[in-house]
């Protein structure tokens, strides 16, 4: 039953996006924008040396996305309305989550065939895998962040302008923008020096990709967690 709850509510809140239409041309929109700005922008060089960077540019922009679309579902009341239906709190942020989650992936796969239909560099398509992977542990991050971000704004407005406090230095400093990164911590900067690693490098090794994976897992997890409390915290009270 709450596997059905949870599928219901999931499919609701991602249809709601994409029947928007604001929302689906930034679904579909900002990446090929994004990626045709950076392409003819730069020199052909420059853009497969930046390739990494920007397949981490989208999933740093979620973090805005979840929390103007919670801030959303407390502005019209549409949270509280939930709240007093049979289905749990864990149910309805989980919900919101994973249709997130689905944008991120959409938004993923669109920015990696953008790049290389436009010319960059890839030492092995074996490790195409890898290329996915790194800015999905990204998505996971900005979702966490996103969850915490939602939990403390009061409407949409403030959500989608004080989300960018958080995705410009993670960006900035992450090496979105800048090479190389610098703050090396950051779950921006693990993902583009890992994306270089097997895109430029071909390089999948533990020692060098693996561990950097596991921090940003471990980035992922950790924000998530803080964001679920905080947010289960917040509608507790509402």
């Amino acid at each position: 039953m709450n596997v059905h709850r949870l599928w219901y509510l999931t499919l609701k809140n991602f249809k709601t996006m994409v029947r928007d239409k604001a929302q689906l041309a930034w679904l579909l929109g900002y990446p090929l924008i994004f990626v045709l700005l950076y392409r003819f922008a730069f020199e052909e060089g420059v853009f497969a040396l930046m390739a990494p960077a920007i397949l981490i540019a989208g999933p740093t922009i979620l973090i805005m996305q979840l929390s103007t679309h919670f801030a959303e579902e407390k502005e019209f009341g549409t949270l509280q309305r939930l709240v007093t239906t049979p289905a749990s709190r864990s149910i309805i942020l989980l919900s919101g989550l994973l249709a997130q989650l689905i944008v991120g992936i959409i938004q993923i796969v669109i920015f990696l065939a953008l790049i290389l239909i436009l010319g960059a560099e890839v030492a092995s398509y074996a490790y195409i895998f890898y290329l996915f992977l790194i800015p999905f542990l990204v998505t996971f991050s900005s979702l966490g962040f996103g969850l915490l971000l939602a939990s403390i704004v009061k409407n949409s407005g403030s959500a989608g302008g004080i989300a960018w406090f958080i995705i410009l230095p993670l960006q900035f400093l992450g090496g979105v923008v800048t090479n190389p990164p610098l703050l090396g911590f950051l779950p921006t900067s693990l993902a583009v020096e890992s994306l270089r690693s097997v895109m430029t490098d071909g390089i999948v090794s533990f020692e060098i990709v693996g561990l950097r994976l596991i921090y940003l897992l471990i980035w992922g997890l950790v924000a998530s967690l803080i964001g679920i409390l905080f947010f289960q915290r917040k509608t507790a009270i509402l």
